[in-house]
């Protein structure tokens, strides 16, 4: 068979990583500052990285799983929030403090180009009194 099924691959990788995570002796070299470091894990289990994002029983069971096991064990700190809502709500964050930086600038432009435009008001309308008061204008 030349291809191979991405269902078969995705099994394959799951299978690969519970079979690694249960027979792990030591979880230490594993954490950094307190937070499994999926780099070390995808190494030793002999995935890539990305299969932890893209196989979504992966992403969204078993590893969340492990996490939560090794917190009750006292190898992690404990989470509030499990790990892919805390990745979106940093995001949501950073997306959202940009918007209100670029909102925030695009209002000081409006407020400078309002400031102008008044001045400009000001000087027509004494333009256009004078022009009024010497007959140049119809009232």
């Amino acid at each position: 068979m030349k291809g191979t099924n991405g269902i078969l691959e995705g099994q394959k990788n799951v299978a690969a990583f519970l079979t690694w995570a249960a027979n792990v002796p030591n979880w230490k070299p594993f954490v950094k500052q307190g937070l499994l470091s999926l780099s070390k894990v995808a190494i030793e289990s002999g995935l890539n990285r990305n299969v932890f994002y893209t196989n979504t029983e992966l992403r969204d069971v078993h590893y969340p799983d492990l996490i939560s096991r090794l917190e009750s064990e006292g190898f992690l700190r404990p989470r509030v929030a499990n790990p892919s809502q805390m990745v979106r709500q940093k995001r949501e964050g950073s997306v959202s403090d940009a918007r209100i930086k670029q909102i925030q600038e695009e209002a000081e432009a409006v407020k400078s180009e309002n400031r102008e435009l008044r001045r400009q008001l000001e000087r027509l309308n004494g333009i256009d009194e004078i022009l009024h008061s010497t007959g140049r204008l119809p009232w």
